[in-house]
C-alpha cells in the first residue's frame, strides 16, 4: 500500500506509471459498482464503519504514547493522508457529475430557473475546456485575422485569461461589493438608537471610525500625547486611544469568546460526523 502510493517519474517509469493509473480506477469503479449492489439499507453502515475508522486513526495516532516524539501509528501518516486526498479528489468529481446532472434535469424539463442551470452548465464546460487547453497547449491560435478594423490573435491562454481574470475575478468583485451594501444596510437597521445595547454600539462604531482617520484625531488633537508622567492619563483621552482601547480591550475578548464557542461547536459536529449521527438532507434521506 505505501509504495503504491508513493510518487512514480513518467519519464523513468512510464510503464508503472500508467499501471498505477489503471489501476486505480479499476478499484474506484469496482468500489463504486460494490456500493450500488449493496441494499440501500446496508450502504449506510458500510459508510459509517469506514467514517468511523478514518477518524479513529487521527485520534489514535494523536492520543497514543510516544516514544522519541513518534508512535507506531505515525509511519502510516503518509499513505493515510495520500489516501484521503485520493477519495477527496474522486468526491469532487461525484460531486460535479452530480451537479451536472442536476442542472442538465432542469434543463430539459425546462423547469423554473433552467436558465440560471444552462448558464451554469455552459461556463463550466468553457472554463473546463480552455483550462485544459491552456495547461497543456497555451499558444496554439484559435483565430488570427481582423476583427472590427482591428488585428486579433486569439490563443488558448488568451481566451483562458478573457474568462478567468476578465469574468470569473470581476464577477467575484461584483459580487463583494454588493456584499458590501448588504453590510451597510444590515449597520444601519443595528445601529438605529432603540436600546441601551444598539446605543453602545454606535458609539463605539462611532469613535473607532473617528479614530481611523484623520478629522477624527484633529478633535482631540489639543490633550497631550503622554510623553511625560504628568501628561499619560490625560492622553487616555485621545480618540485614537480610546479607539485602540475599544479595539484590543473590548473587541478582542468578545472575538476570542466567539471563535471559542465557534470551535466547541465545530468539535461537536466532527464528533456527530465521525459517529455518523448527523441527520439531514445529505445523511439520511435521498436528495
Amino acid at each position: 500500500m505505501k509504495h503504491f502510493f508513493q510518487p512514480i517519474n513518467f519519464h523513468e517509469h512510464p510503464g508503472a506509471f500508467y499501471g498505477h493509473i489503471v489501476l486505480g480506477l479499476a478499484v474506484m469503479f469496482g468500489v463504486l459498482g460494490i456500493l450500488q449492489a449493496v441494499p440501500r439499507q446496508y450502504r449506510k453502515w458500510i459508510i459509517a464503519v469506514f467514517t468511523f475508522l478514518g477518524g479513529l486513526f487521527y485520534v489514535a495516532e494523536f492520543f497514543l504514547p510516544a516514544h522519541s516524539g513518534k508512535n507506531s501509528l505515525n509511519k502510516y501518516d503518509d499513505v493515510v493522508a495520500n489516501i484521503f486526498v485520493v477519495v477527496g479528489a474522486y468526491a469532487i468529481g461525484l460531486g460535479v457529475i452530480s451537479l451536472l446532472q442536476l442542472h442538465v434535469r432542469k434543463v430539459v424539463r425546462t423547469a423554473p430557473g433552467w436558465g440560471n442551470s444552462a448558464a451554469l452548465i455552459i461556463s463550466f464546460l468553457g472554463m473546463t475546456v480552455f483550462g485544459l487547453l491552456n495547461e497543456y497547449a497555451p499558444h496554439s491560435l484559435l483565430f488570427h485575422g481582423r476583427l472590427f478594423s482591428q488585428g486579433i490573435r486569439v490563443t488558448n491562454s488568451s481566451v483562458f485569461d478573457f474568462l478567468f481574470t476578465g469574468g470569473i475575478a470581476n464577477f467575484g468583485s461584483a459580487i463583494f461589493s454588493m456584499i458590501a451594501f448588504f453590510i451597510a444596510s444590515a449597520a444601519y437597521r443595528a445601529f438605529r438608537v432603540r436600546s441601551l445595547e444598539s446605543s453602545l454600539l454606535m458609539t463605539a462604531a462611532l469613535i473607532i471610525m473617528l479614530g481611523s482617520v484623520g478629522f477624527g484625531t484633529i478633535l482631540t488633537n489639543w490633550l497631550p500625547l503622554g510623553n511625560d508622567p504628568k501628561s499619560e492619563f490625560w492622553a487616555n483621552f485621545r480618540i485614537e486611544n480610546i479607539a485602540q482601547w475599544l479595539l484590543l480591550q473590548v473587541n478582542t475578548p468578545a472575538q476570542r469568546g466567539i471563535l471559542f464557542g465557534i470551535t466547541l461547536g465545530e468539535l461537536a459536529m466532527a464528533l456527530r460526523l465521525w459517529l455518523s449521527l448527523e441527520r439531514g438532507s445529505y445523511f439520511d434521506k435521498e436528495v
